[in-house]
């Protein structure tokens, strides 16, 4: 089930105080209670891909545990890459075989009908997820685990559909270590805050606009000629709309973590404010860049041998993620695009870094506005890749917002999402993120790469989140606004990855 719907807020509210009463009354198991939340809740989706859930968490822990007493170099290898491959192998059937096997075809010059296999919902997530976790049992970076621990590791609901991509390092420890199962009223506030925050985001803030921004596309799709206006309010709609959606499931799934008093990493941190596509993609789907880091962009030869081979390794890596994304030949388009723009960060930063003036220039404010502004407008165009449904209708969208086909209707500037436009800059641009409002507070796991921005200047003190009578107003407030503007089931853009 969805977070931001009714039937799931109703289901916490009746669950929690169940929980509690187990745990904290007759000394349940809160971790079994919790495994057991997190399978029915994947199970209500389609019970028989809770088969494959399972199915794929028994392989991989057995393949850990063969790993673990294994001390053979050359065997260990052999179950790592079997491990791989089946994991791999299993994404790729369910997620890829009808593209491949259409381009194939094509290529061959046969007919070839769609065979129906429905996406078991994060199967890309958990697949990542256990791959990392088996890397690392390789590694020798953990001596043992726990079944129930892994379990839970692995099927934990918050993350369990779109992440984030949790590693073994970040969790397995809080399990291991976790000893008081029990519901904190600290925890609760915070975590409720931040699950309210983000349904807010989603419902309220972006959900009743996004009609407009699928009329466009739509359009696209049937051969009509976009125009300028449209092209842009479309392109820019969706921008935002992928923003607050995405922004909103991270913080609904930290603040549902939290209040079982579990913290997941950071995921998503102020991107649009971010003055390159290179510090967009540190603040972007943060456990997936590292993945693809670690997984793709590191052996591909990474950034130690020279500027082409960084270029092949960012060019190489981002498109492979704009498959990972989804099967089609607009996320490859669109994963090549961000390597193409990733390559020229790259070579701009070697060049500018040993000119004084360019180095001194890219150092001032206004630099700094400027390039947030046109990286703003260099991800717009890419996303629209990302939404359209198949490369001809993204060229549609593309070729009007360059002015191709006209004008268009200036009435599209005062109806539908485009007044919003101005509160949406505003909140991206000017406003603290929720990581950084609840700050003081042990929310999520914090890299180092954040510590200066998690600071916020004396005059926006007051909107620190504090455990009081007046953030318990707000926090309600923020709920119900939320929950009140639900009007019909939203997934999550990223669930259908």
């Amino acid at each position: 089930m969805v977070f931001a719907s009714n039937i799931f807020i109703v289901c916490m509210a009746i669950v929690l105080p169940i929980y509690v009463l187990l745990v904290g009354r007759f000394g349940f198991s809160g971790r079994v209670l919790l495994i057991f939340l997190s399978l029915a809740f994947y199970a209500y989706w389609t019970p028989i891909y809770l088969v494959i859930l399972l199915g794929s968490i028994v392989a991989n822990f057995a393949v850990a545990q063969s790993l673990l007493r294994d001390q053979d170099d050359r065997s260990r290898r052999f179950k790592l890459w079997f491990a791989v491959i089946g994991n791999l192998g299993l994404l790729g059937y369910f997620k890829y075989f009808n593209f491949f096997a259409a381009n194939i075809a094509d290529l061959l010059g046969l007919d070839f009908s769609t065979v129906s296999i429905a996406l078991p919902l994060g199967i890309s997530f958990f697949t990542f997820q256990q791959v990392s976790f088996i890397a690392d049992v390789h590694q020798r970076r953990l001596q043992n685990v726990d079944f129930l621990d892994y379990t839970l590791f692995i099927a934990f609901f918050p993350q369990l559909i779109a992440g984030p991509i949790v590693s073994q390092a970040e969790l397995l420890p809080q399990l291991k270590r976790k000893k008081n199962w029990n519901i904190r009223a600290d925890q609760f506030a915070l975590g409720f805050f931040l699950f309210s925050v983000g349904l807010f985001k989603k419902s309220f803030l972006i959900d009743p606009y996004t009609a407009f921004v699928d009329v466009v596309f739509d359009d696209a799709k049937h051969g009509v000629a976009i125009g300028f206006i449209d092209g842009w309010t479309a392109a820019i709609g969706y921008s935002f709309q992928i923003y607050f959606d995405f922004s909103g499931y991270s913080d609904m799934a930290i603040g549902l973590a939290l209040l079982f008093g579990l913290r997941l990493p950071i995921n998503f941190f102020s991107p649009y404010k971010a003055a390159s596509i290179r510090d967009f993609w540190r603040r972007w789907h943060i456990t997936l860049s590292r993945m693809l880091q670690r997984f793709l962009y590191i052996p591909f030869g990474g950034s130690r041998n020279g500027k082409t081979r960084t270029v092949i390794a960012l060019i190489g890596t981002m498109t492979i993620g704009g498959l990972w994304h989804g099967a089609g030949w607009q996320f490859v388009i669109w994963g090549l695009l961000h390597g193409i723009m990733l390559s020229v960060c790259h070579l701009w930063a070697g060049f500018y870094r040993p000119r004084i003036f360019l180095n001194q220039l890219v150092q001032t404010r206004i630099w700094y506005m400027s390039m947030v502004v046109v990286t703003f407008a260099a991800l717009a165009i890419t996303w629209v890749f990302f939404r359209a449904e198949d490369v001809p209708s993204a060229l549609s969208v593309v070729q009007g917002m360059l002015g191709m086909n006209g004008l268009g209707d200036t009435n599209y500037l005062t109806r539908g999402i485009a007044p919003a436009f101005p509160i949406y800059f505003f909140i991206v641009w000017a406003m603290p993120n929720s990581i950084q409002i609840t700050r003081r507070f042990p929310v999520a796991i914090k890299p180092d790469t954040f510590k200066t921005e998690l600071s916020l200047s004396r005059s926006r003190w007051k909107l620190q989140f504090r455990p009081n009578i007046v953030w318990a107003i707000v926090s309600a407030a923020t709920f119900f606004a939320g929950w009140f503007s639900l009007s019909s089931l939203s997934p999550f853009i990223y669930f259908q990855f």
